[in-house]
């Protein structure tokens, strides 16, 4: 398994409950990819910015998705496939 690095903004659907985000879907090259699974989640705090990280699947590959709290956007960082 490989990785690509893609690092674009995304457009991404989310569900805010408990304190928590969880990505339901994103848009990517105006193609709109269902989150089956968050598989990880993680944050970085960069300067005055908190980054959440989320490893997602659509079922057939592996995303690395990020939210940065200050800016409020998100980002594409990684694709991974086989």
């Amino acid at each position: 398994m490989g990785y690509e690095h893609i690092a674009e903004p995304v457009q991404v659907g989310v569900v805010f409950r408990d304190n928590t985000v969880s990505p339901k879907w994103f848009v990517w090259n105006n193609i709109k990819y269902p989150v089956r699974e968050v598989t990880y989640t993680w944050h970085v705090r960069r300067g005055e910015a908190l980054l959440l990280y989320f490893s997602v699947t659509d079922g057939t590959n592996l995303y690395e998705l990020s939210f940065n709290q200050k800016s409020l956007k998100w980002y594409l960082n990684k694709v991974y496939v086989d």
